[in-house]
């Protein structure tokens, strides 16, 4: 990016609006850089006009201007980076038009701050030119939808399973239909053969339901993103 000393080579003599407007900052932005460059001798300002080195190696008769020149209109307070959060968490992706009416700046000016907030991994930018949008990181989206007011879900604590007594294992193998099909009626107890493939089973389909709940558990963490893409999915299908 030019730097103000880089803007002056090239411009000669020149207000703080105009470098403002070369590198597509603010006004009071660029004032304050001029500033710094002065205190260190390698630029100064007079005649209306910022140049590359000092008043006492420009050739003109002139009286200089005060240290700190006094702007009326100019200072203005910093846009907030939470104001620009919450708007984006409340509307989703905007473009910078909009952003700047919101903070009451104009456009040049916002997107010299959206962009800052880009460099701080605070905001993402979306597209490029005239149709560039602003948004949160997914990061950031999704914790804010997960503090919303979404309803928490409840996990039951695990339950002890009493110890299983011997007179009950009748009736266990009884209430399971696989060890009891196909088998002679005379046979009460399957074979260990037998249990071990209901063992696998019951493994692979426990397996299944616990892969199932925590799909479950994602889904419910970001109940407010899935609503949004069902709603666009449906809107598209009405277009």
């Amino acid at each position: 990016m030019e730097t103000v000393i880089q803007a002056l080579e090239k411009m000669g003599r020149a207000t703080y609006r105009e470098v403002a407007a070369r590198l597509d900052i603010e006004p009071v932005e660029a004032l304050n850089m001029l500033r710094e460059q002065r205190d260190q001798g390698l630029c100064d300002f007079a005649d209306g006009g910022w140049f590359l080195g000092s008043v006492t190696d420009a050739k003109r008769v002139a009286t200089v201007p005060p240290e700190n020149p006094v702007l009326h209109g100019e200072a203005r307070e910093p846009v907030d980076p939470a104001v620009i959060r919450s708007l984006l968490a409340k509307n989703g992706a905007m473009d910078t038009a909009s952003l700047a009416k919101e903070v009451n700046r104009n456009g040049r000016g916002m997107t010299s701050v959206m962009r800052a907030l880009e460099r701080q991994g605070m905001v993402v930018k979306n597209g490029q030119g005239k149709g560039v949008t602003w948004s949160l990181p997914v990061t950031t989206e999704i914790a804010e939808a997960s503090e919303g007011p979404a309803t928490p879900l409840v996990i039951a604590a695990p339950e002890v399973a009493e110890p299983i007594q011997p007179k009950d294992i009748a009736k266990i193998v009884s209430e399971i239909p696989s060890f009891t099909e196909r088998c002679v009626t005379a046979q009460s107890v399957p074979t260990v053969r037998v249990i071990s493939r209901e063992i696998r089973r019951a493994k692979s389909k426990l397996a299944n339901l616990e892969r199932l709940r925590d799909a479950v558990r994602v889904v419910g963490r970001h109940k407010h993103l899935v609503q949004q893409l069902v709603t666009a999915e449906v809107d598209n299908g009405k277009a």
